[in-house]
């Protein structure tokens, strides 16, 4: 048996709003370690449910083709309209790890970006110490095989 969504108005005891507001407490908590990965990270569980974080989503391996696409899609619209200088800088590598992931996972390029500016953009995000090792590899990865794509 499915469970059923609690309605509201029926529960005179506001325990349901309660719950949401902790669920909504918790996550805000659970970003606390860095406010730029915050926008980013909302967005992440938003097309992929399961996601502990962006690099999770992007490295892991387990997104399809289309979640990476749209994650892309987010990215780049954060990259533009992020509140802070880091959250857009942050979103410019998302964006490209994204691509990276649909070269290196998928053999898809989900860009129309010139292969002279992904590999830049490659070559940056493997060089970046502030992102994890697994999407710094994925970066190195991408950069070698967009190599063997031009030639």
């Amino acid at each position: 048996m499915m469970d059923e969504i609690p309605d509201p108005s029926q529960d005179p005891s506001g325990s349901h709003a309660a719950q949401s507001l902790g669920n909504t407490l918790r996550w805000a908590f659970e970003l606390d370690e860095s406010p730029a990965i915050a926008g980013a990270t909302f967005l992440t569980r938003e097309i992929i449910p399961g996601a502990r974080d962006p690099f999770d989503a992007i490295a892991g391996g387990t997104a399809t083709l289309r979640q990476l696409e749209d994650l892309k899609n987010a990215y780049k619209l954060l990259r533009t309209t992020g509140a802070t200088a880091p959250e857009r800088s942050l979103a410019a590598r998302l964006y490209a790890a994204t691509i990276a992931a649909g070269i290196v996972r998928h053999g898809a390029m989900i860009t129309r970006q010139a292969p002279a500016a992904l590999a830049r953009a490659f070559e940056e995000l493997s060089a970046d110490p502030e992102m994890p090792e697994r999407v710094r590899d994925l970066g190195s990865l991408a950069a070698d095989a967009l190599g063997r794509m031009k030639s």
